[in-house]
């Protein structure tokens, strides 16, 4: 069809030749200035097509840098072609050059960096993760990335589901940790990236050593020091109002003192590995709950105090199989904390529920929120939002961090989630595999 395009008007020229030939026979020279007028048409036309095909043909060939010589309209059309060309080939080179330079530093990056589809296929990996992941590179793309890395979790973490990062053992020296974060990109798979934090995590363990150690050591002298203390205020030396007052506020900073000693201890534990199946049990969390809320000494005459409503949506036949010692921490603390900050006469909720994809314990309060900016830094250790109303309302500062550390010993994690103004709500999220069923009658509500 383009052939025959390009050959219509010299043959429509040659056509016309006939027609002249034929018109003495058909007297029909009075039709002559018509065709002289579909001649010159013709002419004129053709001469368009001509220049269009010369413009096409030189507008593909990348070799040639010139227009060739043009006149009238087309004069204008190919010196536009030429400079729209010009620019966009100036493009295409910083592009290139761009794409060179992100090639390469992505290539120097110590760190692994790995490039996946929407399916979770390698298609791009940097010398880096090629030789601390053990790939056969270019074998080995397009074959999934959980097909080296055995670990637990991993194809949910890979697949954007669970938590934001995760730790591994690398392929090529199982003493070297990896902490992989996931990008999703925009139009389709993800860019992970693992870094290698074996030194942090080594000085991260004589940390948790030191720590350990020194609130043992604490945990004997307070525990003499508050002893003597109970015998003075029970001797006849408190008689005496302001020695008695003196001795009241030491028996108070002491038991702080041992309060504090207690968390860090129990936070050291839950740092040093995750939970033993043998010391696990079968636990019901619906009773540990409303147990918490009304024996607890410092829960039951706060609530009581501050008129407060706890509305709760338990799951009586659902139970998790974990230590009873971390759960009670999570429960006990949670609810310190909701009550702590929900101001007088308001409410707070907690659920307790079986989701599609894991085990759900939301307690939700109704105070002052949190900021955006401290949302990251709310469960580290002693981070305060407010220094001056956190010392007023007492505590330790461990709290959230004791819930965090314990919730990730079974593979979950803590979710945050706060509008300033309106409340928080923290959810902890287990995996479905530590569902225990409990036979009742109804769920606790």
């Amino acid at each position: 069809m383009k052939y025959l395009r390009a050959w219509f008007y010299p043959l429509a020229l040659w056509a016309l030749i006939p027609i002249f030939l034929a018109a003495d026979d058909l007297h029909a020279w009075s039709y002559l200035p018509l065709v002289i007028i579909a001649f010159l048409l013709a002419l004129w036309v053709g001469w368009h097509r001509q220049q269009s095909l010369s413009f096409s043909a030189w507008f593909r060939n990348p070799s040639t840098s010139l227009p060739p010589l043009a006149g009238g309209m087309w004069e204008e059309t190919f010196a536009e072609g030429y400079h729209w060309r010009r620019d966009q080939e100036a493009q295409h080179r910083q592009l290139s050059a761009q794409i060179v330079q992100l090639r390469d530093a992505l290539q120097a990056m110590p760190d692994v960096v790995v490039l996946m589809d929407e399916r979770g296929q390698l298609l791009w990996v940097n010398p880096s993760g090629i030789r601390l992941l053990q790939l056969q590179w270019p074998d080995d793309a397009g074959k999934p990335l959980a097909f080296w890395l055995r670990t637990p979790h991993l194809r949910a973490f890979l697949a954007g589901e669970g938590p934001p990062s995760l730790q591994l053992p690398a392929p090529a020296d199982a003493q070297q940790i990896l902490e992989g974060m996931r990008y999703p990109l925009a139009d389709a798979g993800a860019l992970v990236i693992f870094r290698d934090v074996t030194r942090i995590r080594q000085l991260e363990q004589v940390r948790q050593d030191f720590v350990a150690n020194v609130s043992h050591e604490l945990r004997s002298p307070l525990t003499v020091v508050r002893g003597f203390l109970e015998n003075m205020l029970d001797s006849p030396i408190a008689a005496d109002d302001e020695v008695s007052s003196q001795l009241r506020l030491m028996e108070q900073q002491t038991l702080r003192m041992q309060s504090l000693v207690e968390d860090l201890l129990s936070l050291a534990r839950m740092e040093a590995a995750e939970a033993n199946p043998e010391h696990c049990e079968t636990l019901m969390i619906a009773a540990m709950i409303h147990n918490t809320l009304d024996t607890l000494d410092t829960l039951a005459p706060a609530i009581v105090q501050k008129r407060l409503q706890i509305d709760t949506a338990l799951d009586g036949d659902l139970g998790i199989f974990a230590e009873t010692i971390d759960l009670t921490s999570i429960i006990r603390n949670l609810l310190e904390n909701a009550i702590k900050y929900t101001p007088a006469d308001r409410t707070v909720s907690v659920r307790w529920e079986r989701r599609s994809g894991d085990l759900r314990l939301v307690v939700q309060d109704t105070g002052d929120g949190i900021a955006a900016e401290h949302l990251q830094r709310i469960t580290e250790r002693f981070y305060r939002v407010d220094k001056g109303r956190s010392r007023r309302m007492g505590g330790t500062g461990l709290g959230l961090a004791i819930v965090r550390h314990a919730v990730e010993r079974y593979q979950g994690y803590l979710e945050v989630a706060s509008e300033v103004g309106k409340g928080t709500t923290f959810t902890a999220h287990f995996p479905l595999h530590l569902a225990r069923s409990f036979p009742s009658d109804s769920a606790v509500s």
